[in-house]
């Protein structure tokens, strides 16, 4: 009889070498998932910094004043001039929604808004957040846009 037939493995450890498997892969699809969370939640904040770059164009360009207001929600939305009473369902040019589900835009501080003279504004902010976390979107005096992660130096 040879002394090395006998090589393979046996039905426990192969059922072990799989329930770790499993285990490792389970940990990695949840961080994969949070990390498209993050991703999703710094690409709506970079599209509301342009959409207001837009707004403070437009209010330069056309000497005109641009108030913000917001309808809060999971279908909210943000925008400029009147504010719509059937919400946010019809798009508009004046009108920004969060891009991605699970993202909102949960608060206004301030009452922030362009003047076209200047290149000035009303300064204020907009909270944006999602299950992983809460971004600020700073407007100044000067219309200067700036965000922040909440709880960073200067995010207060």
């Amino acid at each position: 009889m040879n002394k090395h037939a006998n090589l393979g493995f046996t039905l426990p450890e192969l059922l072990l070498v799989m329930v770790i498997a499993g285990i490792l892969s389970l940990g990695a699809l949840h961080s994969w998932q949070r990390w498209q969370q993050h991703q999703q939640l710094r690409d709506s904040v970079q599209q509301l910094q342009g959409f207001l770059l837009r707004l403070r164009a437009h209010a330069n360009w056309h000497n005109s004043d641009l108030n913000l207001w917001l309808i809060p929600g999971e279908r909210g939305c943000l925008g400029v001039g009147v504010k719509p009473p059937e919400g946010c369902e019809l798009p508009s040019r004046w009108r920004l929604a969060p891009p991605h589900t699970g993202v909102r835009f949960s608060a206004i501080i301030g009452e922030p808004g362009f003047f076209g003279r200047r290149d000035v504004a009303r300064p204020g902010s907009i909270e944006v957040e999602s299950a992983v976390g809460r971004w600020r979107v700073i407007i100044s005096a000067r219309a200067r846009l700036r965000a922040c992660q909440e709880g960073e130096k200067g995010c207060e």
